[in-house]
């Protein structure tokens, strides 16, 4: 049987590195805010994950997000897609930092309920997707975790 973590996973999709993801957010609640440029650290069609300080947000805020993602021929971009707060972690060694973990609102707006904007965040995850295997792919036995240790040891 298999002990239950600390961690508990809740996701239903994988959560996929976002190295090429540019994420901008603004409250909700003003209409004419401006957008304020974060980092991010994980994508699924379902959410994401962004660095802030922890007093930035509680859960149950709600936000606008713009996503652009960053390719080599071009750039795809959403924006106005509707997010709300739902996870926080707090950072270890990292200052006053925490990980929010936002999920997107599909019953909110015309735009969420679409069926295009549900495409183009499938379309984003699968091209992060794409370029994360290309990424382990490449790199070399000795940096993949486990895998190192098991070639000194064997």
């Amino acid at each position: 049987m298999q002990m239950p973590s600390k961690n508990k996973e809740r996701r239903r999709f994988r959560r996929l590195p976002a190295a090429e993801l540019r994420v901008a957010w603004r409250p909700r609640k003003g209409l004419f805010g401006s957008y304020s440029a974060t980092e991010s650290h994980d994508f699924t069609r379902e959410g994401l994950s962004i660095i802030e300080r922890s007093d930035c947000f509680e859960i149950g805020d709600r936000l606008e997000l713009r996503l652009e993602l960053w390719m080599e021929a071009s750039t795809l971009s959403l924006e106005r897609i509707q997010g709300e707060i739902v996870n926080r972690q707090t950072l270890p060694d990292a200052g006053s930092l925490s990980r929010f973990g936002i999920a997107f609102n599909f019953t909110g707006s015309r735009l969420m309920r679409s069926q295009q904007t549900r495409a183009q965040l499938g379309r984003i995850e699968g091209i992060l997707e794409r370029s994360e295997k290309l990424r382990l792919r490449l790199q070399p036995l000795e940096h993949i975790r486990g895998l190192a240790e098991q070639l000194e040891n064997g």
